[in-house]
């Protein structure tokens, strides 16, 4: 049975993810995981204002590995609302079950608001806690294998899919809670007199907050393993991913994106581009295996949440191992699609057809 958070707990809670108990989630994180009803998009799940682009696009990285690579579905254009939501579940318990190192998870759930009685005015009060309808409202389940947690966020699916309701914010306080709010502040690591947090800039999704959905562990970095700078010990992605990231700014020379994102177990990447992020898959496994090892070409599919895209993009990628990489242009004047660029931090001067589409600049 679930238990009403505590007040202690939802105050820890908003100042990892917002650093101050008064913060709140703005409208555009006021939505759940409801699926795109353009045809051939039955797998998309719709994003209706700027802001929780990172959680979307993860979970629909991890609804898209379940569908393509679990269930196998042959179509997944046109895939069922009950297939969508079986999906889901399969995502969301996968990323909160990741988040307790595989031992345990917490599925954190609204059901309504909260009667906020004296003790609890008093505790907010003490804690400079300002309720917001979500974070005092949370019930939570605990499980301790996969099974109970699919189950917890089965029970759950109506209120993480219902299209107004706090979906978002729900999926994120689970992985918090999954992984232990202590961990979290760990895994982020702020250099001495910074706080750090789970909130981005202007309530955009931080790489902290990408990273906790992609590999359970909220650290600043996309390289591999750890680094150390002359005694300063930087924290990267300790394993191979599930599904990968690729990042636009690794193109501009800012980040280096290590392996374990780049080359995940399934061809299945958020894009993270012009502070946005989506969503890039391949359909044909061996076929991708094949490009990477020894050149060739295939099929990637891409999804943009928030784009209102009314059909699907499908990009033919063409390799040649020996090509040498093209020469980066002025940035101020180079017309190439950022999701181009993307692609070749994977496969260095790849040709990109967008077979009739206008590409996306």
């Amino acid at each position: 049975a679930g238990k009403q958070i505590d007040i202690k707990v939802a105050a820890e809670l908003k100042k990892v993810v917002f650093d101050s108990g008064k913060g709140r989630f703005n409208k555009a994180w006021m939505q759940g995981f409801f699926p795109s009803s353009a045809r051939g998009l039955k797998f998309g799940v719709v994003q209706t204002a700027g802001g929780p682009c990172g959680v979307l696009a993860s979970v629909q990285a991890c609804l898209l590995r379940h569908l393509l690579y679990e269930q196998r579905v042959a179509d997944v254009g046109s895939v069922t609302k009950e297939e969508f939501h079986t999906a889901l579940a399969h995502a969301l318990t996968d990323i909160f079950w990741q988040a307790g190192e595989e031992r345990s998870a917490t599925v954190a759930v609204v059901r309504g608001k909260r009667g906020v009685g004296m003790d609890d005015e008093a505790a907010m009060r003490s804690l400079e806690f300002r309720a917001d309808g979500v974070t005092e409202s949370l019930t939570l389940y605990q499980a301790s294998s996969y099974e109970d947690t699919l189950g917890a966020v089965l029970a759950s699916i109506n209120e993480f899919s219902a299209p107004d309701g706090p979906g978002v914010p729900m999926a994120l306080y689970s992985t918090v809670l999954s992984r232990g709010i202590e961990r979290v502040r760990g895994d982020m690591e702020a250099l001495e007199g910074c706080t750090a947090k789970l909130m981005g800039a202007h309530d955009y999704c931080s790489q902290e907050m990408v990273n906790l959905m992609l590999v359970g562990r909220a650290v600043p970095n996309v390289f591999d393993g750890v680094k150390d700078l002359d005694g300063l010990i930087l924290t990267g992605i300790h394993k191979q991913a599930a599904v990968g990231l690729l990042s636009l700014f690794e193109h501009y020379g800012s980040i280096e994106v290590g392996a374990r994102l780049k080359e995940p177990k399934k061809p299945i990447w958020v894009v993270c581009s012009e502070s946005h992020f989506s969503v890039l898959f391949c359909t044909d496994e061996p076929g991708i295996a094949r490009m990477s090892e020894a050149g060739g070409a295939v099929d990637l599919w891409y999804y943009d949440e928030l784009a209102k895209q009314d059909a699907p993009i499908r990009l033919s990628v063409t390799w040649d191992r020996t090509a040498a990489p093209l020469a980066i242009q002025d940035f101020d004047k180079d017309m190439t699609p950022p999701l181009e660029h993307c692609i070749r931090t994977r496969w260095p001067a790849a040709q990109v057809n967008w077979n009739g589409t206008d590409p996306i600049l």
